[in-house]
Order: structure tokens, then C-alpha cells, then sequence
């Protein structure tokens, strides 16, 4: 007995249990399925999934400040994993950037599944395009990075990355430098497309949750072309991740 609670006093996300970061409402919902996906495009930044963390008010904070006349998305999934790692190696998995290159992603537009980014890599700041190592040693707290992403509808965008690393949870949040759109429609300008990935260790699995939120300019056709790709996408990074780990 004292071998076990000396064991659950060492590590602090054993005592936690996935019930306890995600409530009762979507508990049973979220073991059985394995992921529940919510979308929004009401722009009241209204989260209904994010779970129980100490950093749930930065994600709230990081939501884009929505324009008048604007069109308006944001994007939540939480997933279970039964299988728990150390929030370190979650970590190391979260700035392995140059692996996103394996992620695929249904691509409504051509009507089939191709690679969401041709190239991806971390740079040393926001105006590089030179490609440098993934720096993923070491604890990750407090830590900025740039990146540079050339997505399969979007093209070549930069991010600036921001990480929080505590004992049992991870939060990595990418701010796009860059304005994006499709094609000559710039419609999405510099930090108004926020992406937060948090992962929470727990004593019976992982929680991953993703929240993307955006704020866009109103265009002809743009707002259905935009919902059908960020979703695919999303969905393709949150089921990425949730494979590495």
C-alpha cells in the first residue's frame, strides 16, 4: 500500500482521470466514440468541449476578436486515447514539425485524399523561408517558434508557435504571420487564425483537445470553400497527432 501511493504521489497525472478534465456531460460519449467534433460559426466564442485545465483561460483568450460583417468559424475535437504517455514525449511529438508532412487530408475540391502540406518546417523567424532542425529537446515551457507551412489550399504559410508544458499537460498554440486564403482570395490576414492543441496526461489515458478559431473576410463563395477545408484539415491534425502518440 504505501509502494502505491507513493507511486500516485510521484506522478501527479495518476490521480487524474479523464472524467475528471472532460466533466460528465460528454464522458461516456467521448470513451465510446473515441472523439466528439463540434463546429461553430456564430463568432460568441461559446467553447463547449474544452475540458478542465490550467490553461483553458488562455485558450479562451486566444480567441480571434471577430469584425462586423465578418464570416466567423472555430473548430473543437477532443479525443481519448487509452494509451497514456509522458507529457514530454507529447511534447517532442508537438514540435516535430517537419513530420507533418505525413499528414493527408480529403481534399473536397479535388475529390480525393492528398498530403495537407507539400513541405513543412520550423525557420528561425517569421520572414524566413529557409528551412532549419526541429528543435524539440527539452522541456518546452514558455518557448516561441516560427514555421513555415505550404498547405495543399492555402499555399505557403508562416506560424508563429507558442508552448506551455506543466507536469501532465501541454498546450501548442499556432498563430499564422501571414495573410492565407484560396488562391487570390486573401480573406484570412495575419493572427486571425489561431490553432490550440492541448494534451493532457491522465492516470487511465490522454485527452487531445483541438480548438481552431478564425476570423474571415466575407467574399463570394469563400465561406463554404473555408468550412469544408478547415474542417477536413482540422480533423486530419487532430487524427495525426492522436497516431503519434
Amino acid at each position: 500500500m504505501f509502494s502505491q501511493n507513493k507511486a500516485t504521489s510521484s506522478n501527479p497525472a495518476s490521480s487524474i482521470s479523464v472524467q475528471d478534465v472532460v466533466g460528465d456531460k460528454y464522458y461516456s460519449q467521448l470513451i465510446k466514440d473515441g472523439k466528439i467534433v463540434l463546429t461553430h460559426e456564430d463568432g460568441k466564442g461559446n467553447l463547449k468541449l474544452i475540458p478542465q485545465s490550467q490553461y483553458a483561460g488562455t485558450i479562451k483568450s486566444n480567441l480571434i476578436e471577430k469584425k462586423p460583417k465578418h464570416f466567423y468559424y472555430t473548430y473543437e475535437a477532443l479525443y481519448y486515447l487509452p494509451k497514456t504517455i509522458s507529457v514530454q514525449k507529447s511534447s517532442e511529438i508537438a514540435r516535430s514539425i517537419s513530420k507533418m508532412t505525413e499528414i493527408n487530408y480529403y481534399s473536397n475540391t479535388r475529390r480525393k485524399v492528398i498530403p495537407l502540406y507539400k513541405k513543412a518546417f520550423m525557420i528561425d523567424n517569421e520572414k524566413s523561408t529557409v528551412a532549419i532542425a526541429d528543435n524539440n529537446a527539452g522541456n518546452c515551457d514558455g518557448k516561441i517558434y516560427y514555421c513555415l507551412m505550404d498547405d495543399a489550399s492555402f499555399g505557403e504559410t508562416r506560424y508563429k508557435l507558442t508552448y506551455s508544458q506543466s507536469e501532465r499537460e501541454l498546450l501548442t498554440v499556432f498563430t499564422n504571420t501571414d495573410d492565407l486564403g484560396l488562391g487570390p482570395i486573401r480573406a484570412i490576414m495575419p493572427q486571425d487564425l489561431v490553432i490550440n492543441l492541448l494534451i493532457q496526461e491522465c492516470g487511465d489515458g490522454m485527452v487531445v483537445y483541438l480548438c481552431a478559431d478564425l476570423d474571415s473576410k466575407k467574399m463570394p463563395g469563400v465561406r463554404g470553400k473555408i468550412t469544408e477545408s478547415m474542417t477536413a484539415r482540422m480533423d486530419a491534425i487532430s487524427g495525426w497527432f492522436a497516431s503519434k502518440m
